[in-house]
């Protein structure tokens, strides 16, 4: 999948016409990426990231754009929000593990 392949995709699935929202997006979920798996993707080195990675970038992506993930309730009354630690699903971190680094010492 390239970069245009994938903003394309994002941009149907999500029905979104902004691309730049959809970039945003993009780059937040590879951001979160990078910080799991300690690698170094970017999304201007498509063409070396796993296809896996791609797979794991459309559904953060998804999840950001319709949900409020990471946010476990909402109170109105008096504003009031409480976070939660969610982020990714079992099958999206069973996906990233195949690409963690980890250091034996």
């Amino acid at each position: 999948m390239t970069r245009e392949e994938l903003i394309s995709t994002l941009k149907t699935l999500l029905n979104e016409n902004q691309e730049d929202k959809i970039i945003v997006l993009i780059n937040t979920a590879i951001a979160y990426i990078n910080w799991y798996t300690f690698q170094n993707y970017s999304l201007y080195t498509f063409p070396s990231m796993p296809y896996d990675i791609f797979m794991v970038i459309i559904e953060l992506v998804k999840d950001k754009y319709y949900q409020k993930i990471w946010i476990a309730s909402e109170k109105l009354s008096d504003y009031a929000i409480t976070y939660t630690s969610k982020d990714l699903s079992s099958d999206a971190k069973i996906l990233l593990d195949r690409y963690r680094i980890i250091s034996i010492e």
